[in-house]
């Protein structure tokens, strides 16, 4: 044990004195594979990352390891370096760029923006989504229009049928909503008037000082607006990655991570099924497979929002949606989806 404690003691002390040494030189190998191992990268691996770094002209390698810009320059590097060799499909680099991954995703879910909450109803914005729940009824959609010191303003629910005679003022209601780059949410409140503004119907809710924060984001999730086909399925078991060779229903992919994906499509459409999405996103066509979770349906556009649970990406089907989450993906200096005109694949 004392040596042990020794070890680490002189460890320490080394690393201290390279700072302290280290004066107006920008690189030093013994803090960078100080780092490295901190991180959980092998030897070998650290290596690889530091001569990718040189290769991109970065004067601190070190800065891959802690700085988020500077680790997806390096990813963007290893993507263009593996595709080139036509090593990108082989089990090691997998295995090396999901590693990569999983460090990048660290590094993002440890700034301050996705550990601080809110504890208050009055810090939800406009344009906010929400889910109501009316006990012994059933579970609306709406969307805030406006918050002020007394009470937040929300478009009037739509989903379920509302029973003859029933009154939204003076109900009580409980509130489920997801803040972007944060968490879900879920606090208790009453509706304080049923009313219109400006001809359209609203709803004005209570002001809560006591919201729960529920889960937290696991994964990045990109707004996108991408052309994609969607496709039943008998079961997620199986050639759930393989592609489709026949068109299925239009639809437009709203959002994506490694998670699953929200898809737009016509009409209705019933949680639980069993759904495929194929699109392209650059020269990469993603697949994924999992079951609707939720729906949001817009009755005057008569569309569906589908919220899609995936299956388990494999290696290389993770490996690619997170380039594109991250924007890391080959030519991916601007997202291909923000330029897509969502009117001209209607569906």
């Amino acid at each position: 044990m004392v040596i042990v404690l020794l070890v680490v003691v002189v460890i320490l002390l080394l690393v201290t004195l390279t700072l302290l040494l280290r004066g107006d030189r920008r690189f030093s190998p013994l803090e960078y594979y100080a780092r490295g191992k901190e991180v959980g990268f092998s030897v070998s691996e650290a290596r690889a990352i530091l001569n990718i770094c040189r290769l991109t002209g970065m004067s601190d390698p070190t800065a891959a390891l802690w700085s988020i810009r500077e680790l997806d320059s390096c990813i963007r590097a290893f993507g263009k370096k593996f595709r080139a060799e036509g090593r990108e499909r082989d089990r090691a680099t997998l295995q090396f760029m999901e590693k990569l991954y999983e460090f990048r995703k660290k590094l993002e879910f440890e700034q301050p923006k996705y550990r601080a909450g809110i504890t208050s109803s009055r810090y939800i914005r406009a344009n906010q989504r929400i889910r109501i729940l009316v006990e012994g009824i059933g579970i609306y959609s709406s969307t805030v229009i406006d918050s002020n010191e007394r009470y937040l303003v929300v478009s009037y629910p739509v989903g379920g049928k509302i029973p003859a005679g029933f009154q939204w003022k003076g109900t009580r209601i409980s509130v489920y909503f997801w803040r972007q780059d944060d968490a879900g949410y879920v606090f208790d409140t009453y509706v304080l008037e049923d009313l219109r503004i400006r001809d359209i119907p609203v709803l004005q809710l209570g002001h809560s000082e006591s919201l729960l924060r529920t889960q937290k984001r696991k994964s990045l999730r990109v707004r996108s607006r991408m052309p994609a086909y969607l496709y039943l399925l008998k079961r997620l078991e199986g050639a759930y990655e393989k592609p489709e060779r026949v068109p299925g229903l239009k639809c437009v992919v709203q959002d994506l991570s490694e998670d699953g994906v929200s898809v737009l499509i016509g009409g209705r459409a019933k949680v639980g099924l069993l759904v495929k999405a194929q699109f392209y996103v650059g020269d990469d066509q993603l697949v994924i497979s999992g079951t609707v979770r939720a729906t949001e349906y817009d009755a005057e556009k008569s569309q569906s929002l589908l919220h899609v649970e995936a299956v388990l990406p494999s290696p290389r089907m993770r490996n690619m949606i997170r380039a594109h989450v991250y924007n890391v993906g080959p030519g991916d200096s601007a997202r291909p989806a923000a330029e897509l005109d969502e009117q001209a694949f209607s569906v």
